[in-house]
């Protein structure tokens, strides 16, 4: 039903790109058949991210010492939290498994686990450093939010789906600056898009970068990256790479909700991630809504597009391949 695009500068939070579609002819503006055109999905459509919120909710346990790559969970298929009952994808039921692992395979259990290791509050509080719940001050109309007050709720089922992004919502364009922000030494950065602004007489006012805060250490950004590499290396990120480079990134696929309840037919799959790993040259998410033909997995969808883009921007920029094309 629509798609979009954001790739952000992560040292700077400078807007690289910034698309969607279906869009418009300015010059022929009146010539729509639906007006929802008009609207910038990457600030304006909020949704539900599901799985590619999970290195946000892994970012944060890793920082407070509540795990680490190597901390390992048993899955058993299911977690049942008051009368709700939580599965993973398909299903699937995976045993003993590393925190690696659970990013690589995206397991909805493990990342409860995650959550409860380090409390509900401490991941509320994360969630609210990296930017979520607020608009990100970027010089556009209509930006959106995105809405948290579910985490404001008592009940313990708030805070583990959200965990794994659900219940919650966010932009495309806060998910990418929240990935930025790992890529950056954990230093989340204000996103713009002028560059500078010259007057009549000649003055010229340049944008300066701004950071936002240190939302994670230093350290945690290393580890979260390598953790990255992994699921693109390994996981359901493999669509992703590009030949020669360490690239990061995560798939995320949500159902929609229609009318208060989960479709099962209808989902937005996202690919997010930044690269090279070493000295991220940008960060991007690949957001596709409701896609068709039956596809309903983000790696099958959003993550194509990410890695066909990323390889264009890594030649755009000239970046020596860092290790050998098999």
């Amino acid at each position: 039903d629509s798609g979009t695009v954001v790739i952000l500068e992560p040292q700077t939070g400078r807007v690289l790109a910034m698309c969607g579609a279906p869009d418009f002819n300015p010059a022929t503006y009146g010539q729509v058949e639906d007006a929802g055109v008009y609207n910038n999905t990457a600030i304006f459509s909020a949704y539900e991210p599901g799985s590619v919120f999970k290195p946000v909710t892994m970012a944060a346990a890793i920082d407070v010492g509540a795990v680490t790559p190597d901390s390992r969970f048993t899955d058993p298929g299911s977690v049942t939290i008051d009368e709700f009952t939580i599965h993973n994808a398909a299903d699937k039921v995976f045993g003993n498994v590393s925190m690696i692992e659970v990013l690589e395979e995206s397991i909805n259990t493990g990342m409860v686990w995650v959550m409860r290791q380090m409390g509900s509050e401490v991941l509320h509080d994360y969630i609210q450093a990296f930017g979520f719940g607020e608009q990100t001050g970027i010089e556009l109309k209509s930006e959106a939010a995105g809405n948290l007050s579910s985490l404001d709720e008592r009940a313990e089922v708030y805070a583990a789906t959200a965990a794994f992004g659900q219940g919650i919502t966010v932009t495309p364009l806060q998910i990418v600056a929240a990935y930025a922000a790992l890529g950056n030494g954990g230093v989340l950065m204000k996103p713009y898009i002028v560059d500078e602004l010259r007057y009549p007489d000649g003055t010229i006012e340049r944008t300066e970068p701004q950071p936002l805060g240190q939302v994670v250490s230093a350290s945690t950004s290393t580890t979260i990256g390598a953790m990255l590499v992994s699921v693109v290396e390994y996981g359901h990120g493999k669509k992703a790479a590009v030949p020669g480079y360490y690239i990061g990134g995560k798939t995320g696929t949500a159902q929609i909700a229609r009318n208060g309840t989960y479709s099962t037919t209808e989902f937005n799959g996202s690919f997010a991630g930044y690269g090279p790993i070493q000295d991220p040259k940008f960060a991007m998410i690949v957001k596709i809504e409701n896609p068709k033909d039956g596809v309903i997995y983000a790696e099958s969808t959003a993550a194509p597009i990410f890695g066909d883009i990323a390889k264009f921007l890594l030649e755009y920029y000239g970046v020596a391949p860092e290790r050998a094309v098999e």
